[in-house]
């Protein structure tokens, strides 16, 4: 939410407030925060502001889906991501110096695997010369790691490529450039959206006052509002102020799929959906004779297996889609381990799944659910009352179930995750408390071999 000035928040907020009650919905303080934004440095800053029974507080700064927003609209803090970068690429270092993969194969990794951690938000980043230069020395870096060293001709030693030569062997868009064009594509969505949406607002309103000697900053306040549904009325649209927002059965919230009946099942869907996709991207790979097993089960861990458990904590998970998850695993580590010659025959046969098992020495795919629903379980279990994710834990719904078998709840895997691990007591919540009990199970859970 943008206003001029903190009366508009506040009257733009206390209507927000009465419409949200009348539906159900409730602003959360404590996710809630408010910044100011100005070219006056002297401007005067009241610290928290109250409006009704709430109390928001003031911040220099936050992070919002990933990106960090100042109030000076600072952006060199946000592309510190090149220490993000750094770690994605020191994790795949070997890959990117051994001698068995392909220049082309490394390249790949690299625009797939590195780039997106260090671009991510970068159509927002105002990029000065000393902060360009910091993220070419970080391509050239990768780079160099990649295309290795050269022989000089005259001498014979070996020597590291100059950023000329880097450039003439990799073909792609360097690292600025990639930025640059991906400022003037959202710029282009931003020209292209309506003047009452808060990006194109930002773009062609200009801040009033002088500007600074140094730096221009932009004039206003930002409010982020986190609402949490608490009622069943449904009446389509709802009109705050001159805005009307649009009433959903489902939404994406950072990267994963809500519903309004709480159904994880086109969640699940989607991410074997993902884990497909991310597996026939490194098919190759995987079949390639030329990578050790083990390194092709470190691909599967590092490069698969995340995309394909995001957000697990939250499932609620059926024996049939267990058995979907099974099957994807089971694929992937057929295509790992590669077929059998069978001895009385002597003709080529997949691998079992005892066999595959057998092969893999790792936890399978739903034995690493449940450790990490239960690690998420006693988080939520040891959170204080006033967390909205101990109060949907705790609280209990109105009114009657529909007719039919009631649909597995989140709580009854936790249940039947504890029993094969041992522990039969109901009230699971109290042992959550005791934090190395807790974890103890998580690890049993991780560990247990099922037939």
């Amino acid at each position: 939410m943008l206003g001029e000035n903190s009366q508009t928040i506040r009257k733009n907020t206390g209507i927000l407030l009465e419409a949200s009650k009348a539906i159900g919905l409730e602003v959360n303080p404590e996710k809630t925060k408010y910044m100011i934004i100005s070219r006056d440095e002297n401007i005067v800053r009241n610290g928290n502001i109250k409006i009704g029974d709430l109390s928001f507080e003031e911040v220099e700064k936050f992070k919002y889906l990933g990106t960090t927003v100042t109030n000076i609209n600072d952006t060199r803090e946000e592309i510190k991501p090149i220490n993000m970068g750094n770690a994605c690429y020191y994790s795949v270092e070997k890959l990117l110096s051994s001698s068995l993969l392909l220049k082309s194969l490394k390249v790949r990794i690299y625009e797939t695997l590195i780039l997106p951690v260090v671009l991510y938000g970068c159509e927002t980043w105002t990029l000065t010369l000393r902060e360009e230069y910091r993220l070419r020395v970080f391509e050239n870096k990768v780079l160099r790691k990649i295309f290795g060293a050269k022989r000089d001709e005259v001498t014979g030693e070996w020597r590291k490529l100059h950023n000329t030569e880097l450039h003439a062997l990799y073909s792609s868009l360097n690292i600025i450039w990639n930025i640059k064009s991906r400022c003037l594509r959202w710029a282009r969505h931003v020209a292209h959206m309506d003047e009452s949406r808060n990006a194109c607002r930002v773009l062609v309103e200009r801040p009033e006052g002088e500007r600074p000697l140094e730096r221009p900053r932009l004039h206003g306040i930002v409010i982020l509002p986190s609402l949490v549904i608490s009622g069943i009325v449904r009446n389509g649209n709802i009109k705050i102020g001159d805005l009307s927002f649009e009433e959903v059965e489902k939404f994406k919230y950072l990267g994963a799929t809500v519903t309004n009946i709480n159904d994880t099942r086109e969640e699940i869907k989607r991410r074997i959906n993902m884990g497909n996709a991310c597996y026939y991207s490194v098919e190759k790979l995987l079949s390639s004779s030329l990578l050790s097993k083990n390194l092709k089960v470190r691909i599967y861990k590092t490069v698969i297996l995340p995309v394909l458990l995001y957000g697990c904590e939250t499932w609620t998970l059926t024996l049939r889609e267990e058995h979907r998850f099974r099957v994807f695993e089971n694929k992937v580590l057929r295509k790992i381990f590669g077929a059998k010659r069978d001895e009385v025959t002597g003709e080529w046969k997949k691998l079992h799944n005892t066999e595959l098992h057998a092969l893999y020495s790792s936890p399978d795919i739903i034995r690493n659910i449940k450790s990490r629903r239960l690690r998420w379980a006693g988080h939520v279990a040891r959170m204080g009352e006033s967390r909205n994710a101990y109060r949907v834990l705790v609280g209990r719904p109105e009114g009657k179930r529909p007719l039919g078998r009631p649909r597995r709840r989140w709580e009854d895997n936790i249940k039947m995750d504890l029993r094969e691990v041992g522990y039969d007591d109901r009230d699971w919540i109290n042992l959550a408390q005791d934090r190395d009990r807790w974890r103890a199970y998580v690890r049993a859970a991780m560990n247990l071999r099922v037939p």
